[in-house]
């Protein structure tokens, strides 16, 4: 089962909310209120809200039940957004509204990524923007479709040490030993419209974007 989840409205891939209606949608703080001004009922929204105004949150809390936390806590609203998704028994979490903004929160969200209980459930969680989308790969094979929104395919080992496979791919590798701070795998493409990647030691984070 997949949910969207929307954190804001920075670097949004055109026509999100127009095109993914139908979607099961959760909102994380200000994401609540604008997916509802968009015309979407969350099927919940969770956050300090402290990003909008008090006359905001009443507006929000007309339509839906809102969780509250208080500002001072122990995770992001992001954070929150994720573990009460994985709690409703979504399998599949895509992240929206999550980059362009401060950089420790990014770093905290990729950190989200790679979160034991969460590779360990297979849950699939993807950062989402206009120009990226970014999953964490653990040990395994993988197909990989080809997206021609997403035209680059970077592998970035968070591991030591970390092998991979890549077939179907413009610049193919058999089990190339990756070390960390590698830029070997940046920038590469599919040359079929699907490639392999298998990973027999480590992790990486995959990064397709587009110029």
């Amino acid at each position: 089962m997949k949910v969207n989840l929307l954190c804001g409205n920075r670097n949004l891939p055109e026509g999100l909310l127009k095109t993914e209606t139908d979607a099961h949608w959760i909102g994380v703080d200000r994401g609540a209120l604008l997916l509802i001004e968009a015309g979407i009922i969350p099927r919940f929204a969770v956050g300090d809200f402290d990003s909008i105004t008090s006359e905001e949150k009443a507006f929000v809390e007309k339509r839906i039940d809102i969780n509250p936390f208080n500002s001072e806590k122990n995770d992001t609203d992001l954070a929150l957004g994720i573990d009460q998704a994985v709690t409703n028994g979504y399998k599949e979490i895509c992240v929206y509204g999550a980059t362009g903004g401060r950089l420790d929160h990014f770093m905290g969200a990729l950190q989200i990524l790679e979160k034991p209980e969460y590779t360990e459930q297979n849950i699939v969680i993807k950062l989402i923007d206009v120009n990226n989308e970014i999953q964490f790969l653990k040990t395994g094979s993988y197909t990989i479709q080809k997206n021609d929104n997403y035209r680059y395919i970077s592998f970035i080992p968070v591991t030591y040490p970390t092998v991979i496979s890549l077939n179907n791919f413009k610049y193919n590798l058999e089990k190339e030993q990756l070390k960390l701070g590698s830029t070997l795998t940046i920038s590469n493409e599919l040359n079929q419209t699907e490639g392999d990647v298998n990973i027999t030691e480590g992790n990486v984070l995959m990064v397709r974007s587009k110029d």
